[in-house]
């Protein structure tokens, strides 16, 4: 806590002297020297690229085995570092042992790549990531605290998500509906797997953040699926495909929202299995309708996004409904040029859409900041998302 903005609150007569004195005392017995750990940290990054440097300056001299060896007994050396930072509570236990447990999993994680350039073998990328994910999820979900672990592990699961649909695709001219369908809805069984660990475990933080990743990704997944064309060039019969995959979809998400509702019946939990019950009708109607109609994309567009923000006023998030109102505020826009493109062309044209443009602005942060819910204590913040 600044002491500017402590003397503003004073003299704005939002908190009194002693009140001032109390937060300065309170906030000096918590402050930590990011200076020291800066120029630490600043000094390991030296060191670490200085490593770096020379070893790719004498790459080729060293033997394919002793690098190899190295490159274990690193690993090796941070597995023990963590274990002994496992019991350490504070800065040691909390933050240092995250740092040190990214970069172990980044150096698992390039163990392969370096494997495969010893041995001079290749593989689909998928493979070395889905090796990587199993050896090193249950080091990471077991001990990790941060959100570094946390977003570690989703991209993990995204990307390897990701690298075997492409490789799929390449793979066969018959792909079958229920193996994409189960993969892209990954975000949604991690999201699951997040609230169950959540009410089990001692890490609620750790599992909350695992939770919010995961609804982010699916969310934003819906939402980039709502505005793209379908996979149709590949596919000798693409509106079926999408059909079918959307039917298993509806299934899935469904059933996700009906075990959350049943499982959590805070506002977070309703929520959350609002949004996933939105999610599946929409993209089960947008996949059977294949709209062509500008308005009518933007229309299913603009409906999953306005559960989400129903959503976020239920529970009470707030910067969550204020983002949902700048997308379809965004869309709405681009909707007015997609209608109008030919008098857009013209210099009137541009002098009304930059009057769109600001008209729509004013209302959607009108409407963020007067329909937003309201800022939430810490103790009732943490009640809300007791779920999440």
């Amino acid at each position: 806590m600044s002491e500017r903005k402590i003397n503003i609150w004073l003299n704005a007569g939002v908190i009194d002297a002693d009140t001032a004195q109390r937060i300065r005392e309170y906030e000096s017995e918590r402050v930590r020297p990011l200076g020291l750990w800066a120029l630490i940290g600043l000094g390991a990054l030296a060191i670490g690229l200085g490593i770096v440097s020379l070893v790719a300056a004498n790459w080729d001299d060293i033997p394919g085995m002793v690098r190899l060896a190295i490159h274990a007994l690193l690993i090796i050396g941070l597995c023990a570092a963590v274990y002994l930072l496992q019991p350490r509570k504070g800065l040691l236990g909390l933050y240092l042992k995250d740092i040190l447990l990214f970069v172990l999993a980044v150096l698992g994680l390039t163990f392969f790549g370096h494997l495969g350039q010893v041995y001079q073998t290749s593989s689909p990328l998928w493979q070395p990531l889905l090796i990587w994910l199993l050896l090193f999820s249950p080091l990471l979900l077991l001990t990790g605290r941060g959100w570094l672990i946390s977003l570690l592990w989703m991209a993990g699961l995204l990307g390897t998500a990701v690298q075997f649909l492409d490789w799929y695709f390449q793979q066969t001219d018959a792909p079958r509906a229920v193996y994409v369908a189960v993969i892209t809805s990954l975000p949604v069984l991690a999201l699951i797997f997040s609230i169950f660990m959540r009410k089990t475990s001692g890490r609620q933080a750790f599992w909350k953040q695992i939770g919010q990743f995961s609804l982010t990704i699916f969310v934003a997944g819906v939402g980039f699926k709502l505005i793209v064309e379908p996979i149709g060039p590949i596919l000798s019969d693409p509106a079926r495909f999408m059909s079918d995959i959307a039917v298993i979809q509806m299934l899935l998400w469904s059933g996700a929202a009906l075990l959350i509702h049943v499982y959590n019946r805070t506002a977070s939990g309703i929520s959350i299995a609002a949004i996933l019950t939105a999610a599946a009708i929409i993209s089960f109607a947008g996949s059977v309708a294949q709209p062509s109609s500008p308005l009518v994309n933007a229309t299913i567009f603009m409906a999953f996004w306005a559960a989400v923000g129903w959503s976020a006023i239920y529970s009470g998030w707030r910067n969550v409904f204020q983002a949902v109102v700048a997308i379809i505020a965004l869309r709405l826009i681009v909707l007015s040029f997609q209608l109008a493109h030919d008098l857009f062309s013209s210099g009137i044209g541009l002098i009304l859409a930059g009057g769109v443009t600001i008209t729509i602005a004013v209302i959607a942060y009108r409407v963020s900041t007067t329909l937003a819910p309201d800022k939430a204590s810490p103790l009732e913040h943490d009640h809300q998302e007791e779920g999440l």
